[in-house]
Order: C-alpha cells, then sequence, then structure tokens
C-alpha cells in the first residue's frame, strides 16, 4: 500500500483505529478506554535519520537496541516522580545515572577517562573520582588523593586508631598514643609521656621528670655546660676509679 500525499489527509479508519497521513507525516492512534496499539514481528525496527529502535528475536533470545548518533546525541530513560529524579542517560561524552531528590541524588558518571561516584549537594556532600592514575576521595572541602607515588590530603585533621594506638596530624602538631605512652610533637617542641614519667625537648632547654633515672654507658661521658645544680634529697653516691671535677 502507498499512501500519497496532497492537501487532503488521508484517513484509514477502522473500528477505533485510526491512521492519517498529511505531507509526509504519518499519525497511528488507537482509540478508546482500554485502546492498545501492538506491533508484532520477529523483527520490529524504527528508524529515523540518527536513531534507530530494534526489537529482534534470536534463536537464544531476543534483544532491544537503542541507537542514536550525533555530537549531541542522547539515548535517556527515567521513570521520575514528584520530588525523585531516577534516569539513566547515554551520551557521546559518557553514562550518567542517578537518583534521589534533584539537590541531593546519588549519581554515578563514567566518562572516558573517570568513574565518578557522588552523593548530596555539590558543596558538602561525598563524591570519589577513579581515573587509571589515582583515586581522590572528597567531602564537603576535605580532599584526599591517593596515587603511585603516595597520598595527599587537604584535611584539617587526620586521626588514625587501632585499639590503643591513636596518631593525630592537626595543624597544632602530631600526637601519639600507645597505651600510656604519649608523644606530642609541636612548634615548640617534643613531650614524650609514660605514666609518672615526663621528658620535653624544647627550644628553651630538656626537662625530665621522673620517679627515677638510670644511666649506664660503656665507654665515657662528656658533660659541657655554663652551670650545673644538683639537689638530693637522700643520698648522691659516686663509684668509679677516678673521678675529676674541674
Amino acid at each position: 500500500m502507498s499512501l500519497q500525499s496532497n492537501s487532503i489527509p488521508d484517513i484509514y479508519n477502522v473500528s477505533e483505529f485510526l491512521v492519517t497521513a498529511f505531507d509526509g507525516n504519518v499519525n497511528i492512534t488507537s482509540t478508546g478506554e482500554s485502546a492498545v496499539l501492538s506491533l508484532n514481528s520477529p523483527n520490529i525496527s524504527l528508524n529515523s535519520e540518527q536513531a534507530m529502535v530494534q526489537v529482534l528475536s534470536g534463536e537464544e533470545g531476543g534483544s532491544v537496541y537503542l541507537n542514536a548518533s550525533g555530537s549531541n546525541a542522547s539515548v535517556s530513560m527515567g521513570t521520575p516522580i514528584e520530588g525523585i529524579n531516577s534516569v539513566a542517560t547515554v551520551t557521546p561524552k559518557g553514562i550518567l545515572l542517578a537518583y534521589g531528590p534533584p539537590d541531593i541524588a546519588a549519581m554515578v558518571q563514567l566518562m572516558d577517562s573517570a568513574l565518578i561516584l557522588s552523593i548530596g549537594p555539590e558543596a558538602t556532600g561525598g563524591m570519589i573520582t577513579l581515573t587509571p592514575e589515582s583515586i581522590t576521595f572528597k567531602v564537603g572541602e576535605t580532599q584526599m588523593t591517593m596515587t603511585a607515588e603516595g597520598i595527599v590530603t587537604t584535611a584539617p585533621s587526620v586521626e588514625i586508631n587501632c585499639d590503643d594506638t591513636n596518631v593525630v596530624i592537626s595543624p597544632e602538631g602530631i600526637t601519639e598514643e600507645v597505651g600510656e605512652v604519649t608523644r606530642e610533637m609541636t612548634a615548640e617542641g617534643h613531650n614524650f609521656t609514660a605514666a609518672e614519667v615526663e621528658m620535653n625537648v624544647g627550644v628553651q632547654g630538656v626537662t625530665a621528670e621522673g620517679p627515677t633515672s638510670t644511666s649506664e654507658f660503656e665507654g665515657s661521658t662528656e658533660l659541657n655546660t655554663a652551670m650545673l645544680t644538683q639537689a638530693m634529697d637522700g643520698m648522691l653516691s659516686v663509684d668509679a676509679p677516678i673521678t675529676m671535677v674541674e
């Protein structure tokens, strides 16, 4: 059957089925409250100049093929409801999967050189970016990037916990805790604490406090100082073949 275009539409009406052809435009309508428009064939193809839909049957199963060409081509599938986006979009620039409220939707983006997972508002939400060279974790303004060379982070502080071991890195310094033993490193120096023992190495000198102190040397010991003060509440014992005090 051939349909010729003219100024008068050609109408084919069988019961509640209507086909209208006018000036190259063909409209197929199935009317009625329970109307169904059905196409049945082992292979069905819909073609335009830059888009194609094919429904095919094969010996081992059927397949559905959607294709769009052109620099701005896209294929989208969506089931949105009020307040929720649910969409899958394929373009020459990549693939986008999105679900959730428009401002905090969870998204998966597949692009030429990166895979991006994100959820929440852009300014404060979480994001993971994978590339062939790196993995970047981002939450708000805090970012950590892992590469083959190491790990770089912009976090205001980093804390690592493993049972009784705790390490905190912050702009104030580094604090390490292992049980009752603590080491603090700041711009003013180092402070070591172990139960009742404390030792500070700072810009003004060395200070040590503790219930007991023992020093053993197999060779010689040399002490040079402008002033030395020794105060003992008990006994001072010096055991040496030769003792020299100048």
